[in-house]
């Protein structure tokens, strides 16, 4: 049976009557036949590829494996146990914990019927359970007295005379207190290697989990390195099918014009070839008379050909297919793609397929470092600004409001902002799968996820950092109208708070100091309205925002600026490609944080989706609103 311990070199199981199993300093178990045959006294562990040298180390028995051995003995194979009261080969049916022997029908009969032993704990061997001996051992020098001291010196047990003769001035314990002491030990060795296995074993299914997670991303990553020189091949079928169309075209229209000179060309050597017929035949009959008659009709037609303008014919040159660029093509194409993990993705410039301003920052290292004739506080300003922009690319993508730009006030930030999951309000407010902020209650609501109270909505991740230049993030929300509203119905809110005022009332612009956008039914104007505020005051009211008709849905489109350089905030419209409001004298000492909130699904359908880094449009034209708005 597989239970019972094995030798650590011979593989072989431990059983009660066969070789003694050994202690070696790795905690595994050799038997004794392996111990005495071993080859130069060396005892290699096939379980942890430990080697022993005999000769330096003595083993000891191993008591506990020996009780292990003895216990699985008892319960698995019963019938190997004999009585070891009396020598008479009678099968054991028993265990006595006091004086540790086997018995068998007989014996225990008589065990129990002797007031010497009537009192011993007798265990029936179909119920054996292993438990510490507590019989003492008998010193070997002064038996029968027992070994209850342990001498620190000597490291040893000893008897009550051998402390006061050979030990007197050792230090000695009682056994008891040592074996407590030791208990204690073992079980703190046990508990922080109980801590370490579950890290292990966290470990382990943390590194699972890795290869599981690496095998999916092997699977997407090949599905999208394919996907792309899919789209490449394409693209460069579809660029040989508009070569070859070229080429056809072009041949067709010098083949059409060459036509159209070898026809006139024809013409006119055709009626060349009559005046030269006409006049070798008036060379051959004409008389002396009838040269003189025809020499002015023969004259006057050979001038009038002659004078016709010849045909002129261009020279075609021959058609040459130009590959320049094919060299950096190719290049480009060794160098296009590279699989890099997360942390390592930070380092490569994303690809937009614009004019990107990495390149430009790359272009504009090397001019400011080689650079000599300029003044140094331009060149020592351009390279702060290269190395700012350089450390922004490994945290988000960037932009320069102007490419001539030489200080950092003219990057552009577009931070990646994410909704705040675990503070979202629940009540009337949820997150779709798609990431979308929705103005309905969620169906697989979080029993006892607590979230924002008061605000019903929620705020970013992260506060605005500290950048010392323009940051950005837009919002686009689909509207759509159930009923034509009325009274003072909200449809959106995005906006910025401290951190403190995040939670503290039903709308941003109800707090000390908030800076925000919202869309809402007006009484005044009768109509959908967007209002920035600032501080709790209107700032800008602007009507007509969609047109308040039942049953039409809009898509809102709205970018948000923050400076905390400037200490300003701008709305815009990225739709209307216009800005709605400057928000100045922004209060910057403390972090402030992005909210959104969509409001009332009993007449509306809401959906606000972010739209951040990478997949903002960041246009030439938006960069000039930007700037305008910022000077």
């Amino acid at each position: 049976m597989d239970i019972f311990p094995m030798c650590s070199v011979c593989q072989q199981q431990f059983d009660l009557k066969g070789p003694a199993p050994y202690l070696l300093p790795c905690l595994h178990a050799v038997c004794e036949t392996c111990v005495t045959s071993a080859t130069g006294g060396v005892i290699s562990c096939s379980t942890c590829q430990t080697e022993v040298n005999l000769t330096d180390t003595r083993l000891k028995k191993d008591a506990v494996r020996q009780k292990e051995i003895f216990h699985l003995t008892a319960k698995h194979r019963p019938t190997e146990l004999l009585c070891t009261n009396e020598d008479d080969g009678n099968q054991a049916v028993c265990w006595c914990q006091d004086c540790e022997e086997l018995l068998c029908e007989y014996c225990q009969n008589m065990h129990c019927s002797l007031k010497l032993t009537r009192k011993h704990v007798l265990q029936n061997l179909s119920d054996f359970k292993p438990a510490v001996s507590n019989i003492p051992t008998p010193c070997s020098i002064h038996s029968p007295d027992s070994l209850y001291l342990f001498d620190r010196r000597c490291n040893i047990l000893i008897c009550g005379r051998c402390r006061f003769e050979d030990h007197a001035d050792h230090e000695v314990e009682k056994l008891d207190v040592v074996a407590e002491s030791i208990l204690k030990q073992l079980d703190q060795h046990k508990t922080e290697l109980a801590t370490l296995q579950a890290r292990q074993q966290s470990n382990i299914q943390n590194i699972r989990r890795g290869t599981e997670i690496t095998d999916t991303t092997h699977n997407t990553l090949k599905e999208n390195i394919g996907h792309t020189f899919r789209v490449l091949r394409s693209q460069l079928d579809q660029r040989e099918k508009e070569l070859l169309t070229d080429l056809e075209g072009q041949t067709k229209a010098t083949k059409a014009s060459l036509r159209t000179q070898l026809n006139t060309c024809e013409g006119a050597s055709k009626k060349c070839s009559y005046v030269i017929d006409y006049v070798t035949k008036v060379l051959t009959y004409a008389s002396q008379s009838d040269l003189l008659e025809l020499e002015s009709s023969v004259r006057e037609a050979t001038r009038a050909f002659l004078d016709t303008a010849e045909t002129q014919t261009q020279d075609i040159p021959a058609a040459v297919f130009n590959t320049n660029g094919l060299s950096k093509l190719k290049s480009n194409i060794s160098r296009f793609g590279a699989v890099v993990t997360k942390d390592m993705e930070k380092q490569y410039a994303r690809d937009k397929e614009t004019q990107t301003e990495h390149d430009f920052i790359a272009e504009m290292e090397i001019k400011y470092k080689n650079s000599i004739d300029e003044n140094e506080n331009i060149v020592k300003r351009a390279s702060e600004t290269t190395h700012f922009l350089l450390g922004l690319l490994n945290e988000c993508d960037v932009h320069l409001l102007k490419p001539d730009a030489l200080d950092k006030s003219m990057v552009l930030k577009c931070i990646h902002l994410k909704y705040d999951t675990d503070n979202i309000n629940l009540k009337g407010t949820h997150i779709n799968t798609e990431g979308d902020l929705i103005n309905s209650k969620s169906e697989t609501r979080s029993a006892g996820k607590r979230g924002k109270t008061i605000y019903e909505g929620t705020c970013s991740t992260i506060p605005y950092p500290l950048a010392d230049c323009p940051q950005y993030w837009e919002t686009e929300t689909r509207v759509g109208l159930d009923k034509t509203l009325t009274w003072n119905i909200l449809i959106l809110e995005v906006g910025v708070c401290a951190e403190r005022e995040r939670d503290m009332a039903f709308y941003v612009d109800r707090r000390p100091h908030p800076y925000s956008l919202i869309v809402h039914y007006c009484t005044t104007h009768k109509g959908i309205c967007r209002v920035t505020m600032k501080e709790g005051k209107d700032v800008l009211h602007l009507p007509d925002t969609i047109p308040n008709t039942a049953g039409t849905s809009h898509t809102l489109h709205y970018g948000v600026v923050y400076d905390d350089a400037r200490k300003k905030i701008v709305f815009i419209d990225v739709k209307e490609k216009k800005v709605i409001s400057t928000l100045d004298n922004v209060d910057c000492s403390q972090p402030l944080w992005p909210m959104f909130r969509v409001y009332n699904p009993h007449v509306l359908n809401v959906s606000m989706r972010l739209v951040v880094g990478i997949d903002i449009n960041m246009t030439e034209e938006k960069k000039a609103m930007i700037v305008k708005a910022l000077s």
